[in-house]
C-alpha cells in the first residue's frame, strides 16, 4: 500500500514514517524544505535512533520525497495513494486542507473510486476534523458525496517525544527519538488502513486525546515554562527541581481528577500513566531543550490547547486547578528572544498590560474569574 505523509520533520520521519515503514507502506514524504526533500531522495533511507539506557538504531528504507511546490508530482502521488497522514503543526491544517481539496478533486474527476484514509497526526484535539472541514469547504455536492463515500477521516492521538538532540549521525536525515510511542486511531472512521503496526484502534478517541493533551503536552509545557524561569536548559534538569516537580505532579493530579470525572476513567490507570510520563521527562538521553517544548506560547496558551483546556474543564467541574494556573502564568513570562511568538506576548504585555494580553491569547473574557486567577499567579511568579 502507498502512503503520503505531509511533514518530513522529526515527527514525520521518527514516528509516523517509522510505523508506516514497519507496516510495509511505500512512503512518500511531502515537505516545503528543499534540504529534507533533496536528502531523502538522495539517500532513500534514514536511521531512527532510540535514546534510552540501551541505545538502538533501526534503518527505514525505500522512502522518497516530493516538494510541496511540485504540483505535478503532488497530483500524481495523491492519485495513487491509499493513505494520507500529516505532522505539519495544527496551524497549517487549514491551508493543507485547501491543497488536498484541489488534489482530491482531480482524483474524483479521473474516476479514482478506490478508498483512502486521511489522518492528521497533530498536537490538537480532533485535528482530522479540522482538515476535513477545510477540504470540504466550498466544494460541489458531487465531490462532497464522493469524499463521504471513498475517504475516511479518522482522528488520532499521537505521542512520541522527538527532540532536537545533538548526536552523531551518519546521514543528515537520521533522527533521534525516545523509546516510547503511542498512536491511537478512531476505529469506526477508517476505510481501509486497519492494520498499521504499532497503532491502537479505539472506539472512543476523546479520552485518549485529552489524556495525552493534558498530561503530556500540558504538564510538559508547564515544566518548560517554569524551568525557563528558574534558569534551566533541559527538561530532565527542570523536572529534578523540587518546586517544578511538585507543580508538574500537581498539574497531573488536577487534570486526572477532571479526566476521570468527565470520561469515567480509572484513577489508578491515570496515575500509572502519570508516573510513566514523569519518568519520560527525566530521560537524560533526550537532552530535550525547554525552548523546544515551550516554543510558540501563543498557540500553547490558546483556548483549545494544552493549558487552557484542562483549566476550563477543572473550573467547570468545580475542581482544583492551582498547579495548572502556575503553568499558564509561567507561559506569559516565557520571554525567550529567539521565539517570535514569545516576543509577541511580551510586546502585548508592555503595550496592553497582562490582563488584556491574557484575554487576547487565551480567549477568556475580561470578566472571567480565571483571568484574575492567572494574573495573580503571574504576579506571584514575577516576585519569586
Amino acid at each position: 500500500m502507498k502512503a503520503v505523509h505531509f511533514g518530513a520533520g522529526n515527527i514525520g520521519r521518527g514516528f509516523i514514517g517509522y510505523l508506516l515503514s514497519k507496516s510495509d507502506y511505500d512512503i512518500t514524504f511531502v515537505d516545503i524544505s528543499d534540504f529534507l526533500v533533496d536528502n531523502i531522495n538522495k539517500y532513500r533511507k534514514y536511521k531512527v535512533i532510540t535514546l534510552s539506557d540501551s541505545k538502538s538504531e533501526e534503518e527505514i528504507d525505500n522512502v522518497k520525497a516530493v516538494s510541496l511546490n511540485d504540483s505535478e508530482k503532488l497530483e500524481q502521488i495523491i492519485l495513487e495513494t491509499d493513505l494520507i497522514t500529516t505532522s505539519i503543526g495544527a496551524n497549517n491544517l487549514k491551508s493543507t486542507g485547501k491543497l488536498l481539496s484541489n488534489l482530491l478533486v482531480k482524483r474524483f474527476k479521473q474516476g479514482k473510486n478506490k478508498p483512502l484514509d486521511i489522518i492528521a497526526c497533530e498536537n490538537a484535539l480532533f485535528a482530522t476534523n479540522i482538515l476535513k472541514e477545510s477540504i470540504l469547504d466550498g466544494v460541489s455536492e458531487d465531490f462532497k458525496n464522493y469524499v463521504e463515500k471513498y475517504v475516511g477521516f479518522p482522528n488520532s492521538a499521537v505521542d512520541r517525544i522527538v527532540p532536537n538532540v545533538k548526536i552523531k549521525k551518519e546521514l543528515p536525515i537520521d533522527v533521534a527519538v525516545e523509546d516510547f510511542y503511542e498512536w491511537d486511531i478512531e476505529k469506526n472512521s477508517v476505510k481501509i488502513n486497519k492494520n498499521i503496526k504499532g497503532a491502537d484502534y479505539v472506539e472512543n478517541l476523546e479520552p485518549y486525546l485529552e489524556r495525552k493533551l493534558f498530561l503530556l503536552n500540558g504538564a510538559h509545557a508547564a515544566t518548560a515554562y517554569i524551568g525557563y524561569l528558574r534558569g534551566y536548559k533541559y527538561i530532565h534538569e527542570a523536572i529534578k527541581d523540587k518546586f517544578i516537580r511538585n507543580i508538574a505532579i500537581g498539574f497531573h493530579k488536577e487534570a486526572i481528577q477532571a479526566l476521570s470525572k468527565k470520561h469515567n476513567l480509572n484513577i489508578e490507570d491515570l496515575n500509572r500513566y502519570s508516573e510513566k510520563l514523569i519518568k519520560r521527562f527525566e530521560n537524560f538521553y533526550l537532552q530535550d531543550e525547554l525552548y523546544r517544548v515551550g516554543r510558540d506560547p501563543v498557540r500553547k496558551l490558546s483556548s483549545k490547547d494544552r493549558l487552557i483546556t484542562p483549566l476550563k474543564l477543572c473550573y467547570n467541574l468545580n475542581m482544583k486547578y492551582d498547579n495548572i494556573l502556575y503553568g499558564i502564568a509561567a507561559g506569559f513570562l516565557f520571554n525567550y528572544n529567539k521565539d517570535e511568538k514569545a516576543k509577541e506576548i511580551q510586546e502585548s504585555i508592555s503595550e496592553k498590560g497582562i490582563d488584556n494580553t491574557i484575554c487576547d491569547v487565551t480567549g477568556l473574557k475580561e470578566e472571567d474569574l480565571l483571568v484574575n486567577k492567572i494574573e495573580d499567579k503571574y504576579k506571584e511568579l514575577v516576585a519569586l
